[in-house]
């Protein structure tokens, strides 16, 4: 039987991206309120298989995905040889009040 070791990272991107598509799933608006989520990235999330999200952390290795990047739906787009690569040339860009406005 193959076992996977997962990161601190990892552990930490999948148990949020599960819990995020828990709330989506129960209460789409709470959880982007409490998530930080845009309605694009909710509805993608909400759509992933429990495997997909699995494969996606295990091929991004140890670049977090929270707060929400602004790239994150296509991340989960890509496919998931380039996951890592994209994750570390793309710097994770988050909107912040100042910038927002």
């Amino acid at each position: 039987m193959n076992q996977v070791q997962l990161s601190d990272v990892q552990i930490a991107n999948l148990t949020l991206l599960l819990t995020i598509r828990d709330g989506i799933l129960h209460d789409r608006t709470a959880a982007c309120c409490r998530f930080s989520l845009d309605a694009v990235q909710a509805e993608r999330l909400g759509t992933m298989s429990v495997q997909q999200l699995m494969a996606i952390v295990a091929n991004l290795g140890d670049a977090t995905l929270f707060p929400p990047r602004r790239d994150l739906v296509s991340l989960l787009d890509t496919p998931l040889p380039l996951v890592r690569p994209l994750a570390a040339v793309h710097a994770p860009r988050h909107v912040t009040a100042s910038s927002a406005a």
